[in-house]
């Protein structure tokens, strides 16, 4: 879906002036002696407003203030200004709950005396600036259990709502910039986002929510530390921070998206998100700006949700009945579900700015995006997916778990959301350092980048068998007042991965592979190439499809477990030591394979080498292994073209000799004979 406008420093400046040409006048409701609460010291005066509020007149407020709300919905046309703390209580013995409706800003703030909050900014060259937040402001404004306060009206009679103080005592607006809201709120009620403009939230605190309601597009932010324990929900769109500062929800139940979240990390930080997030139905995101050198961390899980429908979020229990749905398309017929639309499960991620977004903390093993078979292709052949990675401006995709997951999602530029062309990603993918990360990807990638296996950490191409793609059907039975689900095979996905090389017709000269780790095969039918592979970890052929290899640098071990490796550059080992456990041979166009460790041959392994001619190297199959050589199996002599008796082969130079020897050799031409001196092993023509 398309991302809202973020608020821009015009408009911000803009909403500024207009607050401070805001009338100021009118009168109090009377005066009560008391205090606030927690807003207040033992001996302020607490104000009872509430007739002015009832009047719409407007109020600057000199102390702290009660409004006591009437059942129902008052929506108040002035403004409240001045310096003191307001508190939102509901009708005394009612049954039924208050809502206060804003539909202007109010621009009242904390006596200077109670100002402790400083903003700082600092500029870091080549990424803008972050506004960093020390100290937290006691709050300006109170909402009581059963108090609804809803920002806004959706409709033209809003005056940009809001409650707002972008400057005080302690800060000028200078530093503020009119990015950070200085009136902080104590939420025991519920807040409510409905407003055309946008809505800049101070600090929230307490047990409620806030929610935004349905087709509102005006867009809003919070940024610091907000701990209230509340459910986070929006419906169309939401920023998560900006690009200047950090946002933090350490309490939150949960966060229940509907449209699309906008997750900001300022320059120089790392913004931690440890909840789950659901969502109901087709037409969501989340966009992810990490900003220069910042990190975004989701510890939770980007699921599904059955018990929060489409346009109606649950505030109180969101989450999944049946993990399962994750993993299939979702469709419901009837009942509270059913405006979840055709693919209810379906979710899609866009990473839009050149920092690092992590998905797990290296603590658990639950996936962030878990996830039907979902290529990068706009319009998959075999059967529609229900998620899509797009990684755009460079940045990077980190994973961190401590035991096994999958990604069953092609990343590309654009395969889903609002850039459905299947262009090729741009960014990096990194599987982190951390003990157990073992990450299989089970399908094709479309990105140019580096992808990083960091110490400890495994990557695995192919899942090493089918995957299916279910649809799952959920079907309300009115009496029991129960979903009942029945799954359809939709279609099965071989499970198979790749990544961009150089080699590959969308790859880059820079796409590369850094493997620190443990880097594994288990392709099970399509053949695929790797290149450009350096660091100390070590490959591992598990599939049975053959895998090319070509310009590498990597020192780790190599071992052929399953089907077969070609070589296609002389370097293709990089500059470890080899075993051979089932099929090695050469490219169609090398004859030479240097190998710089050892190399080892089991009874189960078979070298085919091609003989086109009698130049070693050069058109006929030859091995430089600069340690020891450990011979068995099968050798397969391929030739092509007419030799004659007594034309000899050196097939093995070893600079650490030869021991073993082969169990079988095959020829496709004339009979030879093998024969061993040293460490130099020939093939003879009889």
């Amino acid at each position: 879906m398309p991302t809202p406008h973020f608020l821009t420093r015009n408009y911000l400046a803009a909403l500024i002036v207009s607050l401070a040409a805001a009338g100021c006048g009118g009168g109090d409701g009377g005066t009560t002696s008391g205090t606030t609460g927690s807003n207040a010291s033992a001996t302020t005066t607490v104000v009872d407003i509430t007739a002015a509020i009832l009047a719409n007149q407007n109020i600057a407020l000199s102390t702290d203030s009660v409004i006591n709300l009437p059942a129902g919905v008052t929506t108040y046309t002035g403004v409240i200004s001045g310096q003191g703390t307001l508190l939102l209580n509901p009708a005394a013995g009612s049954s039924h709950p208050s809502t206060f409706v804003l539909t202007r800003a109010s621009t009242f703030m904390l006596p200077d005396s109670r100002q402790v909050e400083t903003v700082t900014k600092t500029v870091y060259p080549g990424m803008g600036y972050a506004l960093s937040i020390t100290g937290s402001n006691p709050p300006a404004l109170t909402i009581n259990p059963g108090v609804t306060l809803q920002i806004g009206s959706n409709t033209s009679a809003d005056n940009s709502p809001n409650i707002i103080a972008t400057s005080d005592s302690k800060n000028p607006a200078s530093v503020v910039n009119g990015e950070i809201n200085l009136d902080n709120i104590l939420n025991n009620g519920a807040i409510v986002l409905n407003s055309a403009q946008f809505i800049l939230l101070g600090q929230v605190s307490g047990t409620g929510s806030i929610s935004q309601l349905p087709n509102v597009w005006g867009g809003n932010s919070m940024g610091g530390v907000n701990p209230f324990s509340g459910v986070l929900a929006l419906s169309a769109g939401q920023d998560f921070g900006t690009n200047h500062v950090s946002p933090s929800i350490p309490n939150a139940k949960a966060v229940v998206n509907e449209g699309s979240w906008l997750v900001w990390s300022a320059p120089n930080s790392v913004v931690t998100v440890t909840q789950n997030i659901y969502e109901a139905s087709f037409g969501g995101d989340i966009n992810f700006h990490p900003i220069g050198n910042s990190r975004i961390i989701m510890r939770g899980v980007y699921s599904h949700t059955d018990n929060s429908p489409h346009g109606s979020a649950n505030l109180v229990n969101p989450g999944l009945s049946d993990a399962s749905l994750n993993l299939a398309k979702v469709i419901y017929r009837g009942g509270p579900n059913d405006a979840n639309g055709n693919d209810g499960s379906y979710r899609g991620i866009n990473i839009e700015s050149s920092g690092t977004v992590q998905w797990g903390d290296g603590t658990t093993h639950d996936f962030f995006l878990p996830s039907a078979p979902s290529p990068f292709a706009v319009s998959p052949a075999l059967g529609a997916k229900n998620t899509y990675i797009n990684l755009h401006r460079g940045g990077t995709l980190a994973l961190n778990y401590n035991g096994p997951v999958s990604l069953n999602v092609g990343i590309t530029g654009g395969g889903g959301g609002p850039d459905r062309d299947g262009s090729t990603g741009t960014g990096n993918v990194t599987i982190m350092p951390t003990t157990g990360n073992d990450v299989t990807f089970s399908q094709p990638q479309n990105y140019n980048g580096i992808t990083t296996i960091g110490a400890k950490a495994i990557l695995r191409l192919g899942a090493g068998s089918p995957q299916p793609l279910n649809y799952d059907k959920l079907v309300y039975n009115s009496s029991t007042q129960q979903y009942v689900k029945s799954t359809t095979l939709q279609a099965t996905y071989n499970g198979d991965s790749s990544l961009l090389t150089a080699e590959s017709a969308s790859g880059a000269s820079t796409d590369s592979i850094v493997n620190d780790g443990s880097l594994i095969v288990q392709n099970t039918t399509d053949a695929i190439t790797l290149s450009n592979i350096s660091g100390t970890g070590t490959f591992l052929q598990n599939g049975t499809a053959s895998t090319t290899l070509r310009n590498n640098s990597f020192s780790g071990a190599a071992i052929i477990n399953s089907g077969s490796v070609l070589a296609a550059s002389a370097n293709a080992f990089g500059s470890g030591n080899l075993t051979n456990n089932a099929g090695l041979g050469l490219g169609s166009t090398l004859f030479e394979l240097t190998l710089a460790g050892s190399y080892q041959q089991t009874a189960s392994g078979s070298l085919t080498l091609p003989i086109n001619g009698t130049s070693k190297g050069v058109n006929y199959g030859h091995l430089t292994v600069a340690g020891p050589v450990v011979l068995g199996g099968v050798l397969a002599l391929n030739f092509s073209g007419t030799f004659t008796s007594g034309q000899k082969f050196t097939l093995i130079d070893a600079g650490g000799g030869i021991t073993g020897s082969f169990s079988n050799v095959t020829s496709s031409g004339p009979a030879v004979d093998i024969t061993l001196n040293g460490g130099v092993l020939y093939a003879t023509v009889r």
